[in-house]
């Protein structure tokens, strides 16, 4: 067996995914050491999250990295609403538009994740205080008042590969919904994960632009919803809906083409699937994001349902505001209360946007309240009382109806566009929410970054 290593990084990031990496790119720039440690060998190419809001697009501006992942994006993020229905007959119901003049970010980005990742990777690679280990796994953590000591370990026949110990001062959590770290470190998950349904993100390339869809789009229906966006400038789009709980992959592929009926517009034929994953949607969030040395981020700290593509969007909120205040701490220019102060604010930013937000986007778009629901998902019954849901069942209700036509009727108005859009910088934490600990330059920088009201 390989002789044990031993590193000593100031922080060390156990996950490799976006929000792992932007974080660990923050903090090598700030010139801190850091380690990131990654159990797959390269990044995660699965189907999975493809949506930027504008709030994060200004958190990449700050990180000196917007316009790498600007250049191959697909822009203007355009929001249109749609009724599900076969072939030609889909009904078109409002579109967001992104008319405002000179207004900094006032439309996301569709990326997909993984080429996002790859992009923050190629510049924290180039980074003097980053060291980055893949195909390793963490086995043990033990934490101290002063430090957290890592083992990790091969992924793949780690008794012929030896250890590595890792000692460091800080331990950021970026290591997924099963995250290791959160579960070793006893932080609760709370919430629930919807029991009644499974989602499939494909990725399709069929030319829905031609029919007047734009670069996002929600089909509505209580069976047939799905999530319509473009991924990449050459014609791959994301198509995401739901199926019944415990299909296997074979089972799913066999009835695409029925389902596909209800959301590709016009003939719905000649398409091409490249890829396609289920998985159960969550709405979690631990009961805490710092404990000790200890810290979480990213899915680690919480989960959502991907209707309205505010889960990774959240991941860099998170990341951008821990590094900077991380820093400051390490530097000696403010107290580690700092990062408990971080910690509340984003989870209360979570509860009270990202979770409520994209609970109302998956009501919207599956009708719950007032569809015929026939798997009963919106249904306050025993499943829901058991998992701790009724209390997020509440606007699942009759007059949902009423309220919904009126969402797509008041989208029609420009104002309105402009405030629904303005309603996700909600997601963000204030500009000077540690302006004490920064210079004022900076801080005025970042409020730059954000729209202003007209």
């Amino acid at each position: 067996m390989a002789p044990i290593k031993v590193n000593k990084p100031q922080v060390l990031i156990v996950g490799g995914g976006p929000v792992g990496v932007f974080t660990a790119l923050i903090l090598a720039r700030n010139g801190i050491k850091v380690m990131l440690v990654e159990e797959r060998d390269e990044a995660d190419t699965a189907p999975r999250a493809m949506a930027f809001q504008p709030c994060a697009l200004a958190e990449m501006v700050e990180a000196g990295v917007y316009e790498d992942v600007y250049r191959d994006s697909v822009k203007e993020a355009v929001i249109s609403w749609w009724k599900s229905g076969s072939g030609y007959e889909k009904q078109h119901l409002a579109t967001i538009s992104t008319n405002e003049g000179d207004q900094p970010f006032l439309t996301g980005l569709n990326y997909s994740q993984s080429d996002f990742t790859k992009i923050i990777l190629q510049h924290l690679q180039k980074e003097v205080n980053a060291k980055i280990l893949f195909g390793h796994k963490i086995t043990s953590i033990t934490t101290s008042s002063e430090s957290v000591r890592v083992t990790a370990t091969r992924a793949l026949h780690p008794e012929l590969n030896g250890q590595e110990i890792i000692e460091a001062s800080w331990l950021i959590g970026a290591d997924g919904g099963r995250s290791t770290v959160r579960a070793e470190s006893g932080i609760p998950f709370d919430g629930f994960t919807w029991p009644k349904e499974e989602f499939v993100a494909t990725n399709v390339y069929y030319p829905f632009d031609k029919y007047g869809f734009t670069n996002r789009n929600f089909m509505i229906d209580s069976t047939n919803w799905a999530i319509v966006a473009k991924i990449s400038n050459d014609g791959l789009w994301r198509v995401a809906y739901g199926v019944k709980p415990g299909l296997t992959k074979d089972q799913i592929m066999k009835e695409l083409p029925q389902r596909f009926k209800n959301f590709l517009p016009g003939p719905g034929e000649d398409y091409t699937v490249k890829q396609a994953n289920s998985y159960r949607p969550h709405q979690r969030c631990a009961a805490r994001f710092r404990k000790g040395r200890v810290i979480l981020v990213g899915d680690a700290a919480h989960l959502n349902n991907p209707i309205g593509g505010l889960g990774l969007t959240t991941g860099i909120l998170d990341a951008g505001p821990l590094a900077r205040a991380l820093t400051a701490v390490i530097s000696g220019k403010a107290p580690d209360s700092l990062l408990d102060k971080w910690d509340e604010l984003r989870r209360n930013c979570w509860h009270e946007q990202t979770n409520k937000q994209s609970i109302e986007f998956k009501r919207i778009a599956q009708q719950g309240g007032h569809g015929e629901d026939p798997d009963g998902i919106w249904k306050s019954d025993e499943v829901a009382e058991k998992n701790g849901m009724t209390a997020y069942l509440v606007n699942a209700n009759p007059d949902a109806k009423v309220k919904d036509e009126a969402l797509y009727k008041a989208l029609q108005v420009p104002e309105n566009q402009r405030a629904m859009r303005r309603r996700v910088w909600g997601l963000a934490l204030p500009a000077d929410w540690m302006a004490e600990y920064e210079d004022p330059d900076v801080v005025k920088r970042r409020e730059d970054l954000r729209p202003v009201e007209i």
